[in-house]
């Protein structure tokens, strides 16, 4: 199976770039939000996420991905 994958690294000062581009802003605690309910944004364990943990975007779904250990080895492994 052929399937192509793009990837968009970016660094933390292009987070709130981003994050604009998905229809998302930061809360006056540092939590990631929907711009227009102002609801946080979870991750697929059901936590919510801070900006500055912020470190994958999966494609689809929009599953906003923490950058902790266990999180980012459940994604390798194709487990969130």
């Amino acid at each position: 199976m052929n399937r192509q994958v793009t990837r968009i690294t970016f660094d933390n000062e292009s987070k709130d770039l981003i994050l604009d581009a998905f229809n998302k802003s930061v809360d006056k605690d540092g939590f990631i939000i929907e711009k227009q309910s102002k609801v946080r944004v979870l991750t697929p364990e059901g936590m919510e996420l801070k900006k500055d943990r912020l470190s994958i975007i999966k494609k689809g779904s929009e599953k906003f991905i923490s950058g902790d250990l266990t999180s980012l080895m459940k994604y390798a492994k194709g487990e969130i």
